[in-house]
């Protein structure tokens, strides 16, 4: 029976130590996401592109080759 509970125990404690590395995780990955992940609205249709894909000029932003036109 001494072996079950040590079984028991060690199980509870790593599924606590999981818990909390997971707890901790997604904090950190929404902020690295905000920054990644910035919208910009098109200057003409006033659709959200992501800021790695607007395409920027004259301080202002486009959506595509078109409405850069």
């Amino acid at each position: 029976m001494g072996i079950v509970k040590l079984i028991i125990i060690v199980l509870l404690v790593w599924t606590g130590f999981w818990l909390l590395k997971k707890i901790k995780k997604p904090a950190n990955h929404l902020d690295q996401e905000s920054s990644v992940n910035k919208m910009l609205a098109c200057s003409v249709c006033k659709v959200h592109v992501p800021e790695n894909e607007a395409i920027i000029q004259n301080n202002k932003v486009y959506c595509s080759k078109e409405h850069l036109e």
